[in-house]
């Protein structure tokens, strides 16, 4: 191996510093816009959310944040990609733990769902990013995609359940076990039945998701 030399002007060239803080900016910078514009998403609402807004919380010039998005629409469709990404990976690790049967792994996602959608928080994003979908064309760009990747999830899984059916079978089921979650996220948003209903509740979710995976054609 021959011997690697660094010269004092290529340590401390003025450039290249830069490009180095910038790159180490970047990393930390962008996760922490994100998250504090999912908040402002959360509590404005996609009609009252600015990028000033997130500049302000954020405790960053707007100038700065524009840095790393240079428009509103940028920022956001950062933001509802990341929400969705976030409940895409929560149910991803569920349904690809191999330790558990198929089915015990589609019971576990409702269980998740459950403990999520009751309450105030992320799942709020998800009801804003679809009110913005309704407006803007990005956002439902990004909303058809997000359908898309957690159809084929539920799809896969159906498969692992009932392994005889068809791949357009797979797919329509997948799809009405999304949309089926869809709703989830808002009837559990207004719902205020009390523990022993919801549990009821969600034991019935069970049986219905389960019937459209081990169901024949």
């Amino acid at each position: 191996m021959k011997k690697l030399t660094l010269s004092s002007t290529a340590i401390f060239d003025p450039q290249t510093a830069a490009s180095v803080r910038r790159r180490g900016n970047r990393e930390s910078r962008v996760p922490e816009i994100i998250d504090v514009s999912i908040n402002v998403l959360i509590a404005a609402g996609y009609a009252g959310y600015t990028i000033n807004r997130v500049a302000n919380d954020a405790g960053i010039r707007l100038s700065t944040l524009q840095h790393y998005f240079s428009t509103r629409e940028a920022l956001l469709r950062a933001t509802i990609e990341e929400i969705a990404k976030r409940y895409f990976e929560r149910f991803r690790k569920f349904a690809e733990n191999r330790s558990r049967s198929p089915q015990a792994r589609l019971d576990s996602i409702i269980d998740d769902a459950f403990a999520d959608f009751v309450g105030p928080g992320l799942s709020a994003g998800v009801v804003e990013s679809w009110g913005l979908a309704l407006h803007e064309s990005f956002a439902r760009d990004v909303a058809v995609d997000v359908q898309k990747q957690f159809t084929k999830l539920f799809a896969q899984l159906v498969g692992e359940i009932n392994p005889e059916l068809s791949t357009e079978e797979r797919e329509l089921r997948g799809a009405l076990i999304m949309s089926s979650c869809q709703g989830l996220v808002i009837f559990l948003r207004w719902c205020d039945d009390d523990a022993s209903r919801l549990h009821a509740f969600r034991r019935a979710i069970k049986v219905v998701w389960s019937g459209l995976g081990k169901a024949d054609e």
